[in-house]
């Protein structure tokens, strides 16, 4: 202020204009002061550190200081504001005020910094892994980085308004009772944000599956944030909430390795034991030389005396997680296996049933006459004949 008022144009100005005028001149003043000292403090600190990272083989580096490059620049003008108004004497009311500004502005370039290291290294696993030693799945970045950049915004316009003499505790109690009445209302949608988070770290499922669960069956197209599309067989979207696919049983059948064939043959009982035999070995050959079929997983086993039928038990372990090729494996396993019953004469059995007829006359009871079930045609013609004979019998 001492070499300003040594200024002689000065005296002749009126006293307002003459404030004004000094008032700019100190403006530009410290304008042009803290430009020159940002300049100067990003050539003195940030070139040694690019030439730095320009000698460095990793791109990491490159990347690092090109993510903290913006915020440097914001610090270093708020380092300048410091330095200027040190320098000239504006009054400790403009000083206090400008202070205060440089310092937000420090602190807000220290956030922003932490925002945009964070956004370069986690859209790297690879270099996350390499700095926190976790991994992540790449499906879980974009909800990740939503939820930590939230938290660092957060973070730090705590310690703006604690910087600006906010009373900061009486906010937070405020937000706290703000946020119970946003969760009791969100509450579905919170859910639903963690349903997706465990979705993606636990990976039951991703887009291209075949799931199954008790509301759902299809293949699935999108998993979202708040819900997850699913192809129903018949076409048709279903939306998902993706709570409730983290609280459900979901049967991922495309992660299948090999599939189950478990079916039973039920044979006449004219079979002999000898054809019975015969036709179990060659079934168990058969399978066995199927290349797709892991033998050491084939059952064939005459298994059961049925009410009309003689049960033969067939299980395998088939290595084919396609459902297409497993069923085409099934139709030609089924087509041989029959081609062998033919070969034998056998025939498979059906539910059926022997009716004996006991003749009321005294001579005849103790000769039951056997008579073989009739079907419903054969049973309305036995009865037009029973008519017939009581018919004659009456004339």
């Amino acid at each position: 202020m001492d070499l300003i008022d040594q200024l002689a144009f000065l005296d002749d100005l009126p006293p307002v204009v003459r404030d004004i005028v000094l008032n700019l001149i100190l403006l530009a003043a410290a304008a042009l002061l803290t430009l020159f000292l940002r300049r100067l403090l990003t050539l003195v600190l940030l070139r040694p550190l690019r030439a730095l990272a320009g000698r460095a083989r990793a791109d990491a580096d490159d990347m690092l200081l090109d993510a903290i490059l913006s915020p440097a620049r914001i610090a270093m003008m708020g380092l300048s504001l410091i330095i200027t108004v040190n320098l000239l004497n504006f009054g400790s009311e403009i000083q206090q005020i400008v202070e205060t500004l440089a310092r937000t502005l420090m602190i807000g370039a220290v956030f922003y910094a932490a925002i945009k290291v964070f956004n370069m290294v986690s859209l790297r696993p690879a270099l996350f892994k390499q700095v926190t030693g976790l991994e992540i799945p790449e499906r879980l970045l974009p909800f990740l980085n939503t939820v930590v950049k939230y938290l660092i915004i957060a973070l730090g316009a705590i310690f703006v308004l604690q910087e600006l003499n906010f009373d900061v505790t009486a906010l937070i109690a405020s937000l706290g009772v703000v946020g119970v009445g946003v969760s009791l209302a969100s509450q579905n949608t919170v859910a639903n944000l963690f349903g997706f988070a465990a979705i993606v770290s636990d990976n039951p499922f991703k887009v291209g599956d075949f799931i199954k669960t008790s509301n759902v069956t299809g293949i699935v197209e999108a998993v979202g944030v708040r819900a997850t599309r699913v192809r129903q067989l018949d076409q048709a979207v279903a939306t998902v909430p993706n709570n409730l696919l983290t609280n459900a049983i979901v049967l991922n059948r495309s992660r299948l390795e090999k599939r189950r064939l478990d079916f039973t043959l039920t044979l006449t009982y004219h079979t002999t034991s000898a054809q019975m035999r015969s036709l179990l070995g060659d079934i168990r050959e058969l399978m066995q030389g199927i290349d797709d079929i892991d033998s050491d997983s084939v059952i064939v086993h005459f298994v059961d005396f049925s009410a009309s039928s003689l049960d033969v038990r067939v299980v395998c372990q088939v290595l084919l997680a396609d459902w297409r090729q497993f069923s085409a494996l099934k139709e030609k396993l089924y087509l041989d296996i029959m081609d062998m019953i033919e070969r034998r004469g056998l025939r498979f059995a059906y539910p059926s049933q022997s009716v004996y007829i006991e003749n009321s006359d005294a001579g005849a009871a103790a000769h039951p006459e056997e008579r073989p079930i009739l079907s419903a045609s054969d049973e309305a013609l036995e009865e037009d004949a029973e008519a017939d004979r009581g018919d004659d019998e009456a004339e």
